[in-house]
């Protein structure tokens, strides 16, 4: 029987496996984050292992005894934090997927970029930096604002838009950083699931042989916007030959990336009709995407990526047009609502709303509001999430 040796960081109700594999036409092993083991059953799988902290060496220390006592076939890890554990364990035990190499595309910015040299995807103009002095000059060269980030991160961790010289950070090393011009649009997101065993539908649209799974969405805000305090919105795009325009786009960046079998997240500015590559990442988007797609379009992108990779047929899924809302706490302090706030609006599907709470550090988990919604036009569900984001800014206060 195939070997998986699954990596588990969660136990939400998208980490229950079992779900997705069965455990008794199949060995599956966990190599488990201590305390999140709940949905894993030892009586139907090889081995479990819990670790205090899913340390890469460790993780890779203990693949490698699995490995010894029954190879493994396949490895599966769905947090974007375990996807170069995942990768060094295939490189090192030789096991098919994702390698190293492969992986680094879908995590450090300047190769993504370096791979789509010479390519119809254009992209920021970039320079990787090591010192203040380097960020100075491109900034001096470009005359405009400019975006300074991390080649490797998520989340917008240590993304900063430098407007003056003053705003770039004090930091007493710059290695691993590059900086890239700024350009001006929206920003869009392409959630999709890769599969070259795809099962044809006549009656679907051209990419669903290699795309089963694939929508186009429009952030309201950014996510740098959301690391800084403010609201994030997202919402479904509609426009026919726009998606048709995306989904070349897409596939021209998944094949300089050998990108295949798996979950991708990426992301783009609209500039002037022009779409310019921010960057993709080899994985399930975050926040409310997974969890959305599975409660309005009966869609687990996790277990589609699980099959994706496991070379499972997928049949194309036809996908709804939703909403989200993710409200930060804008404050240093604890936060309140007042108390005769209510969020009505038709389109609203779900909503999850703290009346209060205390400060704590960055997270899109542990935040005072969360609202999904469904409509008929992208429209209608961009008016309804602007018109509860507007509400909620207007309700909130410090404490």
């Amino acid at each position: 029987m195939t070997h998986i040796l699954i990596i588990n960081r969660y136990d939400d109700e998208l980490s229950d496996y079992k779900k997705y594999i069965n455990h008794r036409e199949a060995h599956v092993s966990y190599i488990s984050l201590q305390g999140k083991t709940r949905l894993i059953d030892p009586a139907v799988s090889a081995e479990v292992c819990e670790v205090e902290q899913l340390d890469p060496n460790v993780v890779y220390q203990e693949a490698t005894r699995i490995h010894c006592n029954r190879p493994i076939d396949f490895v599966i890890a769905f947090s974007e934090y375990d996807l170069d554990t995942a990768a060094k364990i295939r490189t090192e035990l030789n096991i098919r997927g994702a390698k190293i190499s492969d992986n680094l595309l879908c995590r450090n910015k300047t190769s993504m970029k370096e791979a789509l040299l010479g390519s119809s995807v254009r992209y920021p103009q970039y320079r990787q930096v090591a010192s203040r002095q380097e960020i100075e000059a491109f900034c001096l060269e470009k005359a405009r604002p400019v975006i300074l980030k991390p080649q490797v991160g998520a989340a917008s961790d240590g993304v900063v838009k430098i407007e003056k010289l003053a705003d770039i950070p004090d930091l007493l090393d710059f290695s691993g950083y590059e900086v890239e011009e700024f350009i001006e649009g929206e920003i869009y997101h392409v959630d999709a699931i890769l599969s070259g065993n795809t099962i044809p539908d006549p009656n679907t649209r051209p990419y669903s042989s290699t795309m089963p799974y694939f929508k186009v969405s429009k952030y309201i805000n950014t996510c740098l916007d959301f690391r800084n305090a403010m609201p994030l919105g997202s919402v479904t795009v509609d426009d026919p030959e726009f998606i048709s325009k995306v989904r070349l786009f897409t596939e021209e960046v998944c094949h300089r990336m050998h990108l295949k079998d798996q979950a991708i997240h990426l992301e783009f500015i609209k500039s002037n009709e022009e779409l310019v590559f921010l960057e993709v990442g080899g994985r399930v988007g975050g926040g409310e995407i997974p969890f959305i797609t599975l409660s309005h379009e009966s869609v687990d992108l996790f277990e589609m990526w699980f099959q994706a990779a496991l070379g499972i047929s997928l049949a194309p899924v036809n996908t709804k047009i939703t909403g989200f809302l993710m409200m930060p706490n804008p404050f240093k302090t604890g936060f309140a609502f007042e108390p005769n706030m209510t969020l009505c609006h038709p389109l609203i599907t779900y909503q999850n709303i703290k009346q209060s709470g205390e400060y704590s550090s960055f997270s899109y988990d542990d935040i005072p509001a969360r609202v999904h919604f469904m409509g008929e036009s992208q429209a209608a569900v961009e008016e309804a999430i602007i018109h509860c984001m507007e509400t909620l800014q207007r309700a909130i206060h410090a404490v």
